[in-house]
């Protein structure tokens, strides 16, 4: 295995907040299909939420839990080697003190995708200051430069899906900042096409950059 594909998973911090735990819950939902017995596994983390409590009681058998779905998360059935034949998808999203991005591609169902690979990273002191446009869009770049080997020449256009329209406006912009220059120019290495997603519905990438 990889350890690169699986960082972001690996090194996720335990929660320490009811909102924290309802993330990870939520990127967790994405992919219960691929857990045998997802819902007995996961039981210690959901049982936290009952009551809707003000605070994290965090268990034993919670930890337990957490790490067990972790190590699902980056082990087969879930993660899939990266097919050339098969189209890619990159989910990602920005917040305001990280990146995530979820490299994909559809195996088996139609609209069922697999994961590839996972990626995060904080932003650096610069990069925090970027209003959201730009740090969407820096999301993209640094998923693209993390998955340049997959991506860059694929034998398929791949699609990109955020939550933020902000790459339509840097395509189609007359004057863009040095910046942005900058990354539009990267940018035309890829045959890509971008969808937009409403956050609510970008929950693995969401999770991932928090």
């Amino acid at each position: 295995m990889d350890t690169n594909k699986v960082r972001a998973v690996t090194e996720w911090p335990a929660p320490s907040t009811i909102r924290e735990i309802q993330r990870f819950l939520g990127f967790a939902n994405f992919y219960q299909r691929f857990i045998r017995n997802y819902r007995s596994v996961a039981a210690p983390l959901t049982s936290l939420l009952r009551g809707k409590p003000k605070k994290l009681n965090w268990t034993d058998q919670a930890r337990a839990a957490f790490q067990r779905l972790k190590d699902c998360f980056t082990t087969a059935p879930i993660l899939c080697h990266p097919d050339p034949d098969r189209p890619f998808v990159v989910e990602v999203d920005a917040s305001s003190s990280g990146l995530g991005a979820v490299l994909s591609q559809q195996h088996g169902d139609p609209g069922k995708v697999h994961p590839c690979a996972f990626f995060s990273r904080k932003l650096m002191t610069g990069e925090v200051n970027y209003y959201v446009g730009n740090r969407e869009l820096l999301a993209i770049k640094a998923a693209l430069e993390e998955w340049r080997h997959w991506l860059e020449g694929a034998h398929h256009p791949f699609q990109v899906l955020t939550d933020h329209r902000n790459l339509e406006y840097l395509r189609g912009a007359k004057r863009l900042n040095p910046r942005q220059a900058r990354w539009a120019l990267f940018f035309t290495r890829f045959q890509f096409t971008v969808s937009y997603r409403p956050g609510s519905k970008n929950g693995k990438a969401d999770a991932l950059s928090r």
